[in-house]
């Protein structure tokens, strides 16, 4: 290919007709219906972000205005004629671009206010087109309001800018404003779908979805990526190849670093940081994807994820059970703690600290609780509703077992348990009833209350739990598909042969203790409490909820004796 013929994607496929400016209907529209109503204004001011299509619209306008194929302004220009090639080449006499960044003073101005009384050469209006006019000095500014109140009747002036605020009021309400937007996902998807079939290119839709969302609605700039892709990829281009060209930290780094933070691994965090900054990374935009893994996050917490995060679906089911295991409240804390991080930096170096600081400090989580998270447990458990849980061991779909200490408390005289679980056999039940307990105690404090109403003993592969005749609600409880899930997943992980239980009434006041041994693990009420009184509060599944949520410890009974009385009443 000879040098030069090359025409990069963004100026090859650039729209040429208000129909293919894709994503600003409600500003192609309402040009046409002016134009077809020979209501033109004499000054035009378009405001959006980059690469959404202003100066193109402006171009597209300008050739409506002047195309020769039609004797008057016409919302279809021809594209073929003279005055609609060369405003298309950004060369035409009578249509002048401008930059304002590099034209911002009130000479350049004057300049403008002179030529703009000259009559057009070829075309019905002289044209001026100013991209990123914010950028005038406020003189020139002042020298510009003149010619806008009151300019030729050839005159019109198109004003491009990305930072609306900063152009003074007197200029915008002598304009008609046009508001263009940032570029809908799927629209971005559909232009490079079919600009990819143009070109002979394939890609995948994970592909095209990343780049998309890199290019954050701008059209241009999806266009540009989308060119550099063709380049990098020799097949087809894939949702990997997007991450590798536009320089963005693997999928799995962010999943790592936030499976640290809920293990509370501090040294694989700051291991994580050291290889970003070491492979050159920029910790800001780091910082940024940090941030957007944890919107994706909250996302995956509705029904919506799968509309809503136009992902592989093997990231979507990463992203979700990664979300099961936050809480609601936890993941809006860390969505604004990484948001204070995206700015307001000097170097690398005080990024570096911030950050490492608060991975340490989030690390720490277990000893803040916030108010927050103790308001929603409150009203969880007032819906009656178990609060989710965030932590190392999150429980699986379906079973209620929270996460477990890092060390649970062996009973006295109870075996360590090896690697692999032992049987539970009648001889060695009296040994491991005590640590079923205990272990059911670690999942749920409730079931540990239920269970310890209960004497234990095996048939087979059947754990028998016993409970005496006024032991009905104990045992009711018991043979709730909640309960009986969560004690069925400590059999399986105490023993090696039990897996399921069943329960029996025995008569008498009180069922046998012959599975009792001695043993005093952390109680959950200090030592000044009645152990009877407290064993007695905690029959009430309120108060052993309420424990169980919060693990907390019985400090005092208090008999409040007016409710009682009015109770009785």
């Amino acid at each position: 290919m000879a040098e030069g013929n090359y025409q990069v994607l963004a100026r090859k496929w650039r729209p040429q007709r208000f129909e293919d400016v894709i994503g600003q209907e409600h500003v192609t529209r309402t040009l046409r219906n002016a134009i077809e109503a020979g209501r033109v204004h004499h000054a035009f001011l378009f405001i959006g972000s980059r690469g959404i299509g202003k100066t193109t619209t402006a171009r597209i306008l300008a050739k409506a205005l002047n195309c020769r194929a039609s004797d008057a302004p016409t919302p279809d220009p021809c594209g073929a004629c003279e005055n609609c090639v060369s405003i298309g080449d950004g060369n035409n006499i009578d249509v002048i671009e401008i930059d304002g960044a590099s034209n911002n003073g009130v000479d350049d101005v004057r300049e403008i206010r002179e030529n703009i009384r000259m009559v057009p050469t070829s075309g019905r209006y002289k044209i001026y087109i100013i991209d990123e006019v914010h950028q005038l000095s406020m003189p020139a500014f002042n020298a510009l309001l003149k010619t806008l109140e009151e300019p030729p009747p050839h005159g019109v002036f198109i004003l491009a800018t990305t930072e609306a605020h900063k152009i003074p009021a007197t200029i915008v309400s002598r304009c008609q404003r046009f508001d263009f937007r940032r570029v809908a996902l799927d629209r971005i998807v559909e232009l490079l779908r079919g600009i990819a079939k143009q070109e002979g290119k394939k890609a995948t839709d994970e592909a095209l979805y990343a780049i998309a969302r890199a290019a954050e609605g701008g059209v241009r700039d999806a266009e540009s990526i989308f060119d550099q892709l063709i380049s990098y990829c020799e097949d087809e281009i894939g949702f990997n190849d997007v991450y590798d060209v536009l320089g963005l930290v693997d999928r799995r780094v962010l999943h790592e670093l936030c499976q640290a933070i809920l293990d509370q691994d501090i040294p694989t965090q700051l291991r994580i940081v050291e290889d970003i900054v070491a492979g050159g990374k920029d910790l800001s935009q780091f910082v940024q994807e940090m941030l957007q893994h944890f919107r994706n996050l909250l996302v995956c917490k509705t029904d919506q994820a799968a509309a809503l995060l136009a992902l592989p679906e093997d990231e979507i089911k990463a992203l979700s059970a990664q979300a099961q295991r936050f809480l609601l409240t936890r993941l809006l804390q860390l969505v604004e703690q990484f948001a204070q991080l995206t700015s307001g930096f000097d170097s690398q170096l005080a990024q570096r600290i911030a950050l490492e600081a608060l991975l340490i400090r989030i690390s720490k989580v277990g000893v803040e609780i916030s108010v927050d998270t103790v308001l929603e447990k409150l009203l969880l458990l007032g819906a009656g509703a178990a609060p989710p849980r965030d932590g190392p061991n999150p429980p699986e779909a379906g079973a209620p077992s929270p996460p477990r200490r890092p060390a649970p408390v062996q009973p006295r005289g109870a075996p360590s348990q090896p690697e692999r679980p032992p049987a539970l056999t009648p001889e060695n039940v009296r040994q491991l009833w005590p640590v079923i307990q205990e272990r059911a105690r670690e999942n749920s404090l409730s079931l540990g209350v239920w269970l310890g109403h209960a004497a234990a003993s095996v048939d087979g592969d059947t754990l028998v739990l016993r409970y005496a005749a006024d032991q009905t609600h104990a045992r009711d409880t018991i043979e709730q598909a909640e309960q009986r899930s969560a004690l069925e997943a400590v059999l399986a992980s105490v023993t090696r042969n039990v897996r399921t239980f069943r329960t029996e009434l025995r008569a008498g006041a009180a069922a046998p203790r012959e599975t009792a041994v001695e043993y005093d693990p952390s109680q959950p009420f200090y030592p000044s409490v009645n152990p009877e009184e407290a064993r007695k509060a905690m029959t009430d599944p309120r108060i052993a909820r309420i424990l169980d949520v919060f693990k907390g410890r019985i400090a005092d009974i208090r008999h409040d004796v007016s409710l009682s009385h009015r109770d009785s009443e």
